[in-house]
């Protein structure tokens, strides 16, 4: 396994660990959502008993173990999907179901899910798969037997292609470079994970040269002298938003910047800078509102996304109940700001960790104390 694989498969050991923590990648509940175009590590968790009752009226022929590993893919657009599962001493089952509409797990419960692929005992699988449909979540079922633990590798390729195989590219050229003898800028959006164009709205201010709110994969601009601080800012919709204060456009750094965004998956979470209250209180303080209208702005590209407000707080291990309290009123008053701001109630909500997640657990400088302090969002 190489280094790049290594770390993935690390991480998602212990994303598997904190899943199993609260309601496990075992059940259909607790499935890990599949960002596509990456490596992947897995073990199967040994699980003993039949499970009669979930996959009843999908699965005749064989015993339903309850040794299962659910993986979920939410597909951009219509596309190829290549999905290839290796190293596994013991033969394994595998299921693709698809929602018609509504919520996977409900719909396997009343047998509303379409079961698309079904391949019996083997010990690696190498399968593709055309989508067709957007807006339709996908889920992925390993089987084992009982008390089985292999680990497996696996890789999740996704390529954007419509209905007949042609492959989609989303990308745009905005070229504003007309002015000979001037120096030619440029940006180029693209998906960080599969490198490819993203057409994105691009806004930039602090200059008078550049100033200007554009959409495009790729950017052209003329400038005719160095520009060491604008702020930039990339939305654009399925992924996360971009937001630098700082940016800077130097000849001597090369005139060319390349933005990687992060797609939206359910499940993702990201941190969310430079929200703040009042000492020990749940008061927003004005100097949020720029951020917070950031986050307005990326519900508002991202219409069919809900998200979870986490809240967080810095502590010494005491008075857990109440750091618990104050981290969701805080929470709570993001969802309140975001309503009063015209996101709709029903996509959102709001939960408080207190200090149980802290990002050091053993805070010493004002730096760390301030990391632990933060706000999250989690893509439902």
């Amino acid at each position: 396994m190489n280094k790049k694989n290594y770390v993935l498969f690390l991480f998602l050991m212990f994303v598997g660990r904190s899943l199993t923590q609260e309601m496990g990648y075992t059940k259909c509940s607790g499935g890990i959502s599949l960002s596509p175009n990456n490596f992947y590590g897995l073990s199967f968790q040994g699980k003993k008993g039949i499970d009669k009752k979930k996959l009843k009226g999908y699965e005749t022929t064989i015993e339903v173990t309850k040794n299962q590993i659910w993986l979920f893919f939410d597909p951009p657009s219509s596309g190829l999907l290549n999905l290839n599962i290796k190293n596994t001493k013991t033969p394994f089952h595998t299921y693709i179901f698809k929602e018609k509409g509504g919520e996977l797990c409900s719909e396997l419960d009343s047998k509303k899910a379409k079961l698309i692929f079904s391949e019996p005992s083997t010990t690696d699988l190498n399968a593709a798969f055309l989508f067709t449909e957007e807006a339709l979540r996908y889920g992925v079922l390993l089987m084992a037997g009982e008390g089985i633990k292999d680990s497996l590798e696996f890789s999740f390729d996704f390529s954007p292609q419509d209905k007949y195989g042609n492959e989609i590219i989303d990308s745009l050229l905005f070229d504003l470079s007309s002015h000979r003898g001037a120096l030619e800028y440029e940006i180029h959006v693209r998906d960080g994970v599969t490198k490819r164009p993203v057409k994105s709205k691009i806004s930039l201010t602090g200059s008078n040269d550049i100033d200007g709110a554009y959409v495009a994969s790729d950017l052209i601009l003329n400038i005719r002298k160095n520009i060491k601080f604008c702020e930039l800012k990339i939305d654009a919709e399925g992924y996360f938003s971009f937001d630098n204060k700082t940016h800077s456009i130097l000849v001597k750094d090369g005139l060319n910047d390349t933005i990687l965004l992060k797609p939206l998956v359910r499940g993702a979470v990201a941190k969310i800078d430079e929200i703040y209250f009042s000492a020990g209180l749940s008061d927003i303080l004005e100097e949020s509102g720029p951020k917070l209208n950031r986050l307005r702005d990326f519900l508002l590209v991202n219409s069919g996304v809900n998200i979870e407000i986490q809240g967080h707080v810095n502590g010494d291990g005491t008075q857990a109940f109440s750091s618990k309290r104050l981290s969701k009123k805080r929470a709570k008053e993001i969802v309140r700001y975001l309503i009063s701001a015209g996101i709709s109630s029903k996509r959102l909500s709001a939960k408080g960790f207190g200090f149980l997640n802290p990002v050091y657990e053993f805070p010493v400088t004002e730096m760390e104390k301030e990391a632990n302090r933060r706000v999250e969002i989690l893509i439902k």
